[in-house]
């Protein structure tokens, strides 16, 4: 998703759930003195339902097209961190809409880390199974090649959420 001088002022956070992406958005976009936008709490205004029971009320596709449609209005915004559903880089149309309008940084962890972030969070809908911990690494490398898809990568197992934000900050200004 290389960047282009002439992108809109938007970094868009990508990466599996617990990744650090509601931790470090607001932190970044604070730093930044940007807005922090948040895809699934658009949705959640959208729908008037959190994100689990759209889930299990409406289903999957209804809650994706509410995403990108989140997603689309979000990223006419200028100066937000956006923070994104671990998901949204499922649909191409998705991936092409922030390739063309953000700096794309992907958030990564472990699969154990993610459990231990996680488990005990009943909101999670795709970890609502008998091996949480297994469909977190089904899921992760099913997804992988899109997470790699992006302007800047960090690990936020690594580093700490203010040396991630200082890490972004650097790569976007060199952008």
């Amino acid at each position: 998703m290389k960047s282009e001088k002439n992108k809109t002022k938007c970094i868009a956070l990508i990466g599996f759930m617990a990744t650090g992406k509601s931790t470090i958005g607001p932190l970044l976009a604070r730093e930044l003195e940007y807005d922090f936008i948040d895809t699934d709490a658009m949705v959640e205004a959208d729908l008037g339902m959190k994100v689990a029971d759209i889930f299990t009320q409406l289903g999957e596709d209804v809650f994706r097209d509410a995403e990108h449609e989140a997603l689309k209005k979000a990223l006419t915004m200028e100066k937000i961190v956006l923070s994104t559903g671990g998901g949204i880089i499922l649909f191409k149309r998705n991936r092409k809409l922030l390739a063309e309008k953000a700096f794309v940084v992907s958030l990564s962890a472990q699969p154990e880390t993610i459990y231990g972030r996680v488990k005990d969070d009943d909101t999670r809908p795709l970890l609502k199974c008998e091996d949480p911990l297994q469909r977190i690494r089904q899921i992760l490398a099913e997804r992988q090649e899109y997470y790699d898809i992006c302007d800047f990568k960090i690990s936020t197992e690594t580093w700490t959420a203010e040396a991630c934000c200082q890490k972004i900050r650097e790569a976007f200004s060199f952008k």
